[in-house]
């Protein structure tokens, strides 16, 4: 083979591997390059935790079970508390041992008023001998020595009834600490579960919470729910207004209640308590309470759903999702954002069905499934993207990216994650989309 052939033979092969290196190339970037997304995280829920009775996100709220009532156990501050027998947390009943006292110095104390009230007998003794001898003087004295015998048996007279005084005074304070002391431990007046201390077991004072005693108990049986609104959604509560409460597990537990009170201050915000709106900002948050009709099946810290009760509470037939997760296509066709079998969310054709206006849904004809897995659509959803079911892992990488913008949900919608870590204070978000990326499914868009 001479050198001219050998030349031509190798510009061939190249020729090919330069060709193969391109095919590859579309072929990756065609195929195996959408799955790649933006490389965030995107946060899906089943499809059968978002549908139900939903109203909308703007008539849902984040609700959770509290007591009626709360009961502040004072202590003794003249006292030190020896030991404490409950944590923040303990179920207690009446009459379970809370926290007992140091008997040590208080035996030391009822030592020292029984040594005072023998001192105060010995006194009222000596007086009283002291009176026997003037009177006995006085007895042999003369005329004008007697009226001095008089006014001292007169004056050691009045300092006996005040020692008698304070000697009945001692035996009370005596009787006092010995009751003190035989009933050293305290215990709880009533069933429920201990909210707060404000001491540690040390006896070193320590101020951890509002609660004005220092243990707090609430009380067990008698329960409130605490609903939480943004500062545009609290004008759509008042008081007496009906309400349904829906269990966030078992849609099929329902609880009818009644709005009972309103507090239109906003609450305080603790490290980043507040709600998140749909552009990253924190707005301030209220609260308003509601009376349960009963209280069957609910759990003392059970987070729930609120709605206004419309009279619709029975459910319907088929499945119906809230219309913020529809997306629509400018033919008129619609969508929404699915996990797939390898765990990347895709952009996922549906047919809808009627449009519920006072739930604010759609049925869904075809396209979903109760078993799927959904994302609300937010601007960081992008296809093909790594999905994930634990909202930590989504907050972690906002986290740790640099500027990085995070995911909004609308109201009612924020993922467990993120209210079981107390990042929301059991709150809502006003999430939102911005206009230039989709347009929200109206029923004039369906038709």
């Amino acid at each position: 083979m001479n050198k001219k052939r050998l030349i031509i033979i190798i510009s061939i092969i190249a020729v090919v591997l330069i060709g193969a290196g391109v095919g590859v190339f579309f072929l990756m970037k065609n195929f195996g390059g959408k799955n790649e997304g933006n490389g965030k995280l995107v946060y899906v829920q089943k499809v059968s935790e978002l549908t139900g009775n939903s109203l909308g996100n703007a008539n849902r709220f984040m609700g959770k079970v509290e007591s009626q009532e709360i009961v502040p156990i004072q202590k003794d501050d003249t006292k030190k508390v020896g030991e404490i027998f409950v944590e923040e947390g303990d179920i207690v009943g009446k009459g379970d041992e809370l926290f007992a006292y140091d008997t040590e110095a208080m035996k030391m104390d009822l030592d020292s008023l029984k040594l005072e009230l023998q001192s105060i007998s010995n006194s009222i003794a000596s007086l009283s001998a002291s009176v026997k001898d003037f009177q006995a003087q006085r007895a042999e004295a003369n005329e004008e020595d007697k009226k001095e015998y008089t006014a001292q048996i007169n004056s050691t007279n009045a300092q006996i009834a005040e020692e008698r005084y304070n000697y009945s005074v001692k035996e009370k304070e005596i009787s006092r600490a010995e009751e003190a002391i035989k009933n050293a431990v305290v215990v709880s007046p009533m069933d429920g579960i201990i909210k707060s201390i404000k001491q540690n077991a040390a006896g070193v004072g320590e101020e951890q919470n509002q609660e004005s005693g220092f243990i707090n108990i609430m009380a067990a049986g008698e329960y409130r729910i605490k609903g939480i609104a943004t500062e545009e959604t609290i004008t759509t509560v008042y008081k007496e207004m009906p309400v349904l409460i829906h269990s966030r597990t078992d849609e099929t537990l329902v609880w009818h209640g009644t709005v009972s009170s309103i507090n239109l201050e906003p609450e305080a915000q603790n490290g980043g308590g507040g709600y998140y709106d749909g552009g990253g900002e924190t707005s301030s948050k209220y609260s308003f309470y509601v009376e349960p009709d009963n209280i069957d099946n609910l759990i003392l810290g059970q987070h729930l759903y609120i709605e206004p009760d419309l009279g619709i509470d029975a459910p319907k037939d088929g499945l119906y999702l809230p219309s913020y997760y529809v997306m629509i296509e400018e033919d008129g066709s619609a969508f929404v954002w699915k996990k797939d079998e390898k765990d990347r969310i895709r952009k996922s054709p549906v047919t809808l069905g009627e449009y519920d206006e006072e739930r604010d849904c759609y049925e869904i004809k075809d396209g979903l499934t109760k078993d799927d897995y959904i994302a609300f659509p937010d601007i960081n959803v992008v296809d093909g993207n790594e999905t994930t079911t634990n909202y930590d892992e989504v907050m972690e990488q906002m986290m740790n990216e640099e500027g990085g913008d995070g995911q909004s949900y609308p109201d009612g919608q924020i993922p467990d994650g993120m209210i079981d870590d107390g990042m929301m204070d059991d709150g809502m978000t006003d999430g939102g989309m911005g206009d230039d990326v989709y347009d929200m499914a109206t029923p004039e868009d369906a038709e």
